[in-house]
């Protein structure tokens, strides 16, 4: 193998080499034949097929809308509107003779002359390329187009899309070929991005060593796992699209942190394939996403007064991580749709509120003061700096080595199981372990204090790193449950305002339902039944707090939540798997009225909840 620096010249001698894509190629005046034929006499001219070697390809048809692959190979789609000699300019961009060659309007020569072409038959042109796209079929550009960044083929192998060129490693050698179709699915050109090294990247070889100790110069409140976690998101970033699930990165801390330095790292490892924003909104971000499998870098991430545009933010992270369908309205009453498989990396002083399922899509990074760092001379070591080299590197790495990642993962997945993670946080942690191991190696990741050879213990320190963040991620019933135990109520003792749940402690103090807590209850539109239970000591009853279906004043309670209108229903329910909700319903007079309830049992809520 040759030393780093001579494959270092010979990559960057491959880029100098390297020859730039053209699509324009010959393009003979419209009166000359071409594959054999004079103007308008191809075979099936004017419409009943396309003309050989014609430039533009269609795709299928979606409704009112025709797509097609223009001869500079770009993703065009055409409504009925839009038909017309504007846009077979358009199409035709590349090579605008063949248009009239194609389909020509003539005119009488003079003086005994032969006819002339003076134009283009327009509904000719525009009748043969939808009726050629018709024939393909129904299109759906959300599953079948595939925009920038990297996917999978059918064998599994990374593709990386890189605008200009699609690139593939086989047999350790990389290779570049011309956007177009792969296995049934459309990867049309776009402005040019990050290109992978030219040259095989090792372990030995990476910059990733030097990136990953720079990381660790941060001041992260878990150390080097912190440190590790975030490398290894941002080199998830590079492969999101490739990813079935793709986690996101939220790194918070106050002023001085150090915050606007790690997103300088970001920015220059993945340059030009980053959508990069601050005080972005939903739509914007969404629009530039597109088709694209992008990472999307969003600054001032903040929690407000007014959390709609963050709000917007989160909810499309949250499709992203699975890689789910995006609806949204358009002009002309047209939809817009794709699927988003972008990763996220969202760094704020504030981390805004976020639902529990919202928040196990994020690695919640806590960064503190940065320690100023000194050289062997004692003056302050200047910030690490990231080369777009050292990016295009990492990828190239991520390439060669991606026939490992399936392993990997199932590895650090298994482990994590073990440990007793749930499956949410083994596809987030798991996919951020993984791809670090992919790009350090196992005896760096050791150095950095996981023991990745002991399952065991690799899983119970992971699960010790990450029970505080893990443990902010509540279940939907259970977060239900305790917004309804925790609400205030329009009644009051020894001058302070009640809870429902403080009610419900007084009652289980004091062994008996008394009356006026009875009263208390009803307020909030519940009740509390106690039954002898021969399973309990001394008989002791067991109480069940009764929660009605349908109720005017628990919408009240539940008015600003996500249980509003009778959702709280539901969603109690889920809590049967844990026998705190009883399967059987109730029905139960409540303030005269009766009212069919689900019944909580609070003695096995305690002990669900280790109380």
């Amino acid at each position: 193998m040759a030393p780093r620096g001579v494959r270092s010249v010979r990559a960057s001698f491959a880029d100098a080499t390297a020859k730039p894509v053209s699509m324009l190629g010959d393009d003979p005046a419209s009166i000359e034949p071409r594959d054999g034929y004079g103007p308008g006499a191809w075979p099936g001219a004017p419409y009943d097929q396309l003309p050989p070697s014609c430039p533009v390809s269609p795709l299928g048809i979606d409704g009112k809308t025709a797509f097609f692959i223009d001869s500079i190979h770009q993703l065009i789609d055409v409504s009925t509107s839009e038909w017309g000699k504007k846009m077979l300019v358009q199409l035709f961009c590349a090579r605008p003779n063949f248009i009239g060659y194609a389909w020509p309007r003539w005119s009488e020569g003079k003086g005994g002359k032969k006819p002339v072409i003076n134009g283009v038959d327009v509904d000719d042109a525009c009748a043969c390329l939808l009726k050629a796209a018709a024939a393909k079929g129904l299109f759906d550009p959300a599953n079948r187009v595939r925009g920038r960044g990297a996917w999978l083929d059918k064998h599994g192998r990374l593709i990386w899309h890189s605008g200009e060129r699609l690139w593939t490693v086989d047999g350790g050698k990389l290779k570049a070929s011309l956007p177009g179709e792969i296995d049934g699915l459309f990867y049309p050109r776009r402005p040019a991005i990050l290109e992978p090294w030219a040259e095989p990247v090792s372990v030995a070889d990476s910059p990733a060593q030097s990136m990953f100790e720079d990381l660790c110069s941060w001041n992260w409140e878990r150390g080097p796992l912190d440190a590790l976690i975030a490398f290894g998101g941002i080199g998830s970033m590079f492969v999101c699209g490739a990813l079935r699930a793709r986690p996101h990165l939220a790194p918070t801390g106050d002023f001085g942190v150090g915050k606007s330095a790690l997103n300088d790292v970001i920015r220059g490892a993945l340059d030009t394939a980053l959508i990069d924003a601050a005080n972005a909104t939903e739509a914007g971000v969404r629009q530039h996403m597109g088709l694209d499998a992008l990472p999307v870098a969003i600054d001032e991430f903040e929690g407000s007064e007014d959390n709609r545009r963050v709000n917007g933010i989160i909810e499309l992270a949250r499709v992203a991580y699975s890689g789910g369908r995006i609806l949204r309205g358009g002009q002309d009453h047209k939809g817009v749709e794709f699927i988003a498989r972008n990763s996220f990396f969202c760094s704020g002083i504030n981390l805004p509120p976020m639902k529990s399922q919202d928040k196990s899509r994020f690695a919640v990074l806590n960064l503190n003061k940065l320690k100023i760092a000194e050289d062997a001379d004692g003056k302050p070591k200047a910030p690490p700096v990231v080369r777009v080299a050292d990016g295009r590197m990492l990828l190239r790495q991520l390439m060669d080595g991606w026939h490992d990642f399936p392993r990997a993962l199932a590895d650090w997945k298994l482990a994590l199981h073990n440990a007793g993670l749930s499956s949410r946080a083994q596809d987030t942690y798991g996919t951020l372990f993984a791809v670090a191991e992919l790009l350090l190696g196992i005896e760096a990741m050791e150095e950095a204090g996981l023991p990745v050879t002991d399952h065991a213990r690799l899983g119970a320190a992971i699960a010790l790193a990450t029970a505080d963040e893990r443990a902010e991620q509540v279940e939907n019933w259970r977060a239900c449950l305790e917004h309804l135990l925790g609400s205030g109520i329009d009644a009051h003792k020894g001058g302070e305002r009640l809870s429902i749940g403080g009610i419900i402690e007084q009652i289980e103090k004091g062994g008996v339902v008394l009356d006026h807590d009875r009263a208390s209850l009803a307020t909030a539109g519940c009740a509390v039944l106690d039954e002898p239970d021969a399973s309990l000591p001394h008989g002791q009853h067991r109480f069940l707090l009764a929660v009605p279906h349908s109720s005017p004043a628990l919408n009240k309670l539940f008015e600003a939540t996500r249980w509003k209108g009778g959702v709280w229903s539901g969603a109690l329910k889920q809590g049967r798997s844990d026998g705190v909700v009883r399967a059987g319903d109730r029905v139960v007079k409540i303030n005269r009225v009766s009212s069919r309830c689900l019944l909580v049992d609070i003695r096995k809520y305690d002990e669900v909840m280790g109380a």
